[in-house]
């Protein structure tokens, strides 16, 4: 009943917020997992200055007993509260295989209401949308380290320190690659169900679609 009743609140204080504030700019969120999603898309808002949506990157605060993805969960709830049209949730699935909480993770999820929430995979990381950029792989990867080691002949001195994806401005970077990219982890989707859970997998491709970007270009002072 509980449940219930806190589902009701957050779909009554939403409606009350869309209904004083139709008129006005859609607001998304992306919750990610770590910095690396923070970086990279803040200076995707940055490059791209898009004008039709309002990106605002968030980083869960402490970790949750429950696992990572449900500190990622608490807090796109407590966005939509705040009055975000919609928000997408950046899963590394790495972390629920190795924490054997996949039932769990499948039943929250469904559980969320899509109209407000959106859930990515990355497995194992992030960096598997990365190496897409360059490569097309199915293989099955232990580690998120072992898909940095796949990374570094095309990005020489690739590492996940903040001071250097900011530096590189790793977004600019990949940029021109982009629909190598999406291309690439769509076909992982090809007939999922047939496949383990332990499958590449970079849902991420998915959101370039809402954010409708213009076709990849090489930037100035790559």
């Amino acid at each position: 009943m509980q449940s219930l009743t806190s589902a009701a609140s957050l779909y009554l204080k939403t409606m009350t917020r869309r209904t004083e504030h139709r008129n006005f700019k859609k607001v998304v969120a992306i919750v990610g997992d770590g910095f690396i999603e923070k970086i990279y898309f803040d200076q995707l808002k940055e490059l791209e200055q898009l004008e039709d949506v309002v990106i605002k990157p968030e980083l869960p605060g402490k970790a949750h007993k429950g696992g990572s993805y449900k500190r990622i969960i608490e807090s796109a709830k407590s966005l939509v509260e705040k009055g975000y049209d919609h928000v997408y949730c950046l899963i590394d699935f790495d972390t629920v295989i190795s924490e054997k909480k996949i039932a769990a993770f499948k039943n929250d999820i469904a559980c969320l209401d899509p109209d407000y929430f959106t859930v990515y995979i990355n497995n194992p990381c992030f960096e598997t949308w990365v190496l897409l950029h360059f490569e097309k792989t199915a293989k099955l990867f232990g580690s998120c380290e072992e898909v940095s080691a796949k990374i570094l002949p095309f990005i020489k001195g690739y590492n996940k320190r903040q001071d250097y994806l900011k530096r590189k401005n790793i977004y600019k970077t990949l940029r021109p690659y982009l629909d190598n990219a999406i291309q690439n982890a769509a076909s992982l989707e090809l007939n999922r169900s047939d496949h383990s859970d332990k499958k590449p997998r970079a849902e991420i491709f998915k959101i370039f679609k809402v954010l409708n970007l213009p076709p990849p270009q090489t930037f100035p002072n790559r």
